[in-house]
């Protein structure tokens, strides 16, 4: 009888370590080009989720954050100009407070630290800092086309940067690149915002035709799209932009991800009734004629896309709140280990419909067919010798 418990162990093991690999949802496809303090801890503690950039619970800071950070580290220079990461967090908290011009000055003076203190990292953060700070300048002075110059600066600064570091950010800045050169060089626009990948895989429209060929994507070497323009919106300036969300939505479609495609459109949909526009200068809106290819139930995503809206926005209404009441201590979490030691989220994100179940979920499951088994093996056993021992007994002695 022994015999068989071996099996039936095997079986119930492979289905517990197979249910301890199933992903908590589909916001576990995890994943900017701003490089400051703030993204080396994205960086350390994992990419942003798919997810997180289109309900938008995701870290964003008031002003105060950054003003407080900037006088600090303007100071910290002029006590250490050797300090290389410092320029970073200067010239980017800069640029979030919409200052870009400094943003640039900064990093000139990065360039010139640079040129007696040489550091390969460093030169590729520059590199990727300047350019995007001359991509929003051009965007925040009104997108002229008439001077395209901050564009083709931004153009030869991030391409370099990439060449130096194609790996960084999980390779996110060359979508950042492909905006870029989508701003310089538009397609027409068709009546829609035409994707940023458009020129790349002739992809038709974006909301005005579902795509055609869902492995367009890997096929021209684009798998991580979605993870990448998530990075744009999380790590880098573009949460309150159509174009980018648009993309995101054409990413998602051409890999099959039909269920957050929906939700991406949602997004643009929230964009476009806020007044956002797209930096196309041809485009055409409203385009909703085919909101949902792929899908024929989508209330249930509807539902989903208020509430994690509501959360979202309660969640970083909560943060903001414990945030500013603590700068205006004179506390900041660069320098204050404790910041967060007494906020607690004031509620937990809504979990995605129709995904698998959570980590707690496959592990109290794993558990129990773990201890199932081990005791099914335990029980045989004993049978077994017990088994044994009526035998011996009702064999007749000499």
């Amino acid at each position: 009888m022994a015999r068989h418990a071996f099996p039936a162990l095997i079986t119930l093991t492979i289905v517990a370590l197979l249910l301890s690999a199933f992903p908590r949802s589909q916001a576990d496809r995890r994943v900017g080009c701003l490089w400051d303090r703030d993204t080396l801890r994205h960086e350390a503690r994992d990419m942003p989720e798919v997810i997180a950039a289109i309900t938008g619970r995701f870290d964003r800071f008031p002003p105060l954050y950054y003003e407080m950070r900037l006088d600090r580290v303007t100071a910290e220079i002029g006590e250490d100009p050797a300090r290389l990461d410092l320029y970073d967090d200067a010239a980017v908290a800069c640029d979030r407070l919409g200052r870009h011009d400094d943003a640039i000055a900064w990093m000139t003076l990065k360039g010139d630290r640079l040129a007696i203190q040489p550091d390969p990292e460093h030169r590729y953060r520059y590199l990727a800092n300047l350019g995007t700070f001359h991509a929003h300048r051009w965007i925040s002075n009104g997108t002229d086309r008439s001077d395209t110059s901050d564009l083709e600066a931004a153009d030869q600064l991030i391409a370099e940067a990439i060449q130096l570091n194609p790996d960084a950010h999980f390779g996110r800045e060359r979508y950042q690149l492909l905006a870029i050169r989508w701003l310089l060089e538009p397609p027409p626009a068709a009546g829609v915002i035409p994707s940023i990948f458009e020129a790349d895989l002739q992809v038709a429209g974006l909301l005005g035709h579902p795509v055609s060929d869902r492995r367009s994507l890997a096929d021209a070497g684009y798998t991580d799209a979605a993870e990448g323009l998530a990075g744009l919106v999380i790590l880098g300036n573009a949460w309150n932009s159509p174009d980018v969300m648009a993309a995101l939505r054409t990413a998602l479609l051409a890999r099959g991800d039909a269920p957050v495609a929906y939700l991406a459109f949602l997004r643009l949909e929230e964009l476009l009734a806020e007044g956002r526009a797209s930096l196309h200068p041809e485009s055409e809106l409203p385009f909703t004629s085919h909101p949902s290819p792929f899908l024929e139930r989508t209330a249930h995503l509807d539902e989903y896309f208020e509430k994690a809206r509501a959360e979202a926005t309660a969640w970083q209404e909560s943060r903001n709140e414990h945030m500013l009441a603590a700068l205006q201590r004179g506390r900041h979490p660069d320098t204050d280990a404790d910041f967060w030691a007494d906020w607690r989220p004031v509620s937990d994100p809504p979990a995605m419909p129709g995904v698998a179940l959570s980590h707690d979920a496959t592990t109290v499951i794993t558990a129990t067919l773990l201890t199932i088994g081990a005791l099914t093996v335990i029980a045989i056993g004993v049978t077994r010798i017990r088994s044994r021992r009526r035998k011996a007994h009702a064999q007749p002695v000499g």
